[in-house]
């Protein structure tokens, strides 16, 4: 019994380092993407980068369109929608542990 415990204990640090790591990757590149939305840093780049992180940059990426002053509330809306991301993601691997832990 104790055995299966530390088991569960392992599978929820794993699922949790590495959803952490995943989502922070997704979202922190989705949010330079759409904090480069205006020159000097706009490129080709943003438009392919924002397609691929669009469920997490839809919010951030209306307020950039809406005005180019708005960096602050961007990087809030990001954090939030960064928390709402990991939880999902740690859910999902907990209950999926082969995806989330290598051995």
């Amino acid at each position: 019994m104790l055995r299966q415990n530390n088991n569960m204990e392992e599978i929820s640090k794993k699922a949790k380092q590495n959803s952490l790591l995943l989502s922070a990757l997704y979202v922190g590149i989705g949010t330079i993407a759409v904090l480069c939305l205006y020159p000097p840093y706009y490129s080709d780049w943003v438009l392919f980068i924002l397609l691929f992180t669009f469920p997490v940059s839809i919010l951030g990426f209306g307020i950039m369109y809406a005005g180019q002053e708005y960096y602050l509330l961007v990087i809030g809306i990001q954090l939030i929608v960064f928390f709402i991301a990991w939880r999902i993601l740690y859910k999902y691997l907990l209950k999926r542990p082969k995806l989330g832990i290598r051995k």
